[in-house]
């Protein structure tokens, strides 16, 4: 009798699948493949239910370098998500939004990751922003990035410098936020960086950066109808880490 009963449209099992949280989401796209292809669409679509109950997400020694935890408090329980390359533990995360977690890696490379469907976006190489300049070693790999320290308004004041792979990170990026384009269907990113807490963003499937000049020290940004509010500080920025 079960397998003579009509399915649900899509349109019905959308709107139930958007109230529910994520880990429960997830499951009930794993139920069929009707069920499947309303959880993807809805995906596609940003439309499940904006009030989720945060997900916290860490690394531990224990897991392999390419699991990521992430902790229900919906639930209260943990769920390991085996993520693409490179590993999650080696990254610095960001930002988060959307669904999406903006991540760093060891070569201050930038993805957009989406933990729950492990879908991946490379954003465009950070050899593109505007204030840096790649330096080349003998075999024709990037081994340091020399930093501009111009800000439009005060560039006799900021000589450049000098950064090591490893340095690059820790004193580039500072925050990254996600959102949604809605005439593409794709995301923007927007990162606030040094020198000065420049601004710089990019759509998913650019090649390159976009420097917004000639500001310093941005404490607010309008863009599309969203605001960003930055508070300025002295010191490094914090970055969760494993």
């Amino acid at each position: 009798m079960a397998a003579t009963l009509p399915e649900l449209p899509q349109d019905i099992l959308m709107v139930i699948f958007a109230a529910l949280e994520i880990p429960d989401l997830v499951r009930a796209g794993s139920v069929c493949s009707s069920w499947h292809s309303a959880y993807a669409e809805l995906h596609t679509l940003g439309k499940y239910k904006q009030g989720q109950t945060p997900c916290l997400v860490y690394t531990s020694e224990s897991d392999p370098d390419d699991v990521l935890s992430l902790y229900s408090l919906a639930e209260k329980r943990s769920y390991k998500l085996t993520l693409p390359q490179p590993a999650i533990r080696s990254r610095y995360l960001i930002g988060s939004s959307h669904g999406w977690l903006v991540t760093v890696d060891e070569r201050s490379e930038m993805h957009l990751l989406n933990p729950i469907t492990c879908e991946q976006i490379a954003l465009p190489s950070v050899s593109t922003i505007e204030h840096l300049k790649p330096i080349f070693d003998e075999y024709g790999d990037v081994c340091k990035y020399e930093m501009s320290g111009h800000t439009g308004s005060y560039s006799s004041y900021n000589p450049p410098f000098i950064l090591a792979l490893p340095e690059l990170r820790d004193r580039l990026q500072w925050k990254a936020f996600v959102f949604p384009d809605t005439s593409t269907g794709s995301y923007i990113v927007v990162l606030i960086h040094n020198p000065q807490a420049q601004l710089s963003f990019a759509k998913a499937g650019d090649d390159k950066w976009t420097w917004l000049p000639p500001h310093y020290l941005h404490r607010g940004l309008h863009l599309q109808g969203w605001h960003i509010v930055c508070s300025q500080y002295n010191g490094r920025n914090p970055h969760v880490r494993s």
